[in-house]
């Protein structure tokens, strides 16, 4: 299902955009734990289907605003990726949230402007909520969201619950 509200980035007011696919999972680990893996973006092929290869210019996760990532992503947990240069706008350890900007083909940012967020909330000492949401403006969101919104909202669920389970296996075989 899309979702209904039209969330926040840096480029989008709430309630401003074309449309936000959003995914989300209550983790029980703490926060600290789950945010060191989402910034992680060399793990990301052990937890996350959709992603199974990223590109950072370090070859680490050392990644500064303006830095262009590399994620090899598919709409599909299997099936063909395509590689979608991402620049990195915000990684706030602070407020653990971390935002880019599709920089999908060389397309102007007032024909397309997709800005994706991830970020962890605490819920306690031992248990946060995962959040990764996309908001997209511009003519070819709507094209997008006709062609393939539900895949994407399915996608981002499936991410949510992907890094849910690698978190939580990894704490449970750190405390074994």
């Amino acid at each position: 299902m899309v979702y209904e509200k039209i969330l926040p980035t840096p480029s989008h007011e709430e309630g401003k955009g074309v449309w936000t696919f959003y995914g989300s999972a209550t983790i029980d680990a703490p926060a600290e734990q789950v945010w060191e893996a989402a910034k992680d973006f060399q793990s990301y092929p052990q937890w996350n289907l959709y992603t199974v290869r990223s590109g950072t210019p370090s070859g680490t996760n050392a990644i500064n605003v303006g830095d262009i990532v590399t994620l090899a992503y598919r709409p599909e947990p299997k099936g063909d990726t395509m590689d979608i240069p991402c620049e990195m706008l915000y990684v706030s350890d602070e407020k653990m949230e971390i935002c880019w900007r599709g920089k999908a083909m060389s397309i102007p940012m007032f024909i397309f402007l997709p800005e994706k967020i991830q970020k962890v909330t605490r819920k306690g000492e031992n248990q946060c909520v995962y959040e990764i949401w996309e908001t997209q403006s511009g003519p070819m969101a709507y094209v997008i969201k006709w062609a393939i919104g539900q895949q994407l909202s399915r996608m981002n669920k499936g991410i949510a619950d992907g890094l849910k389970g690698y978190v939580e296996e990894k704490r449970k075989q750190n405390t074994a």
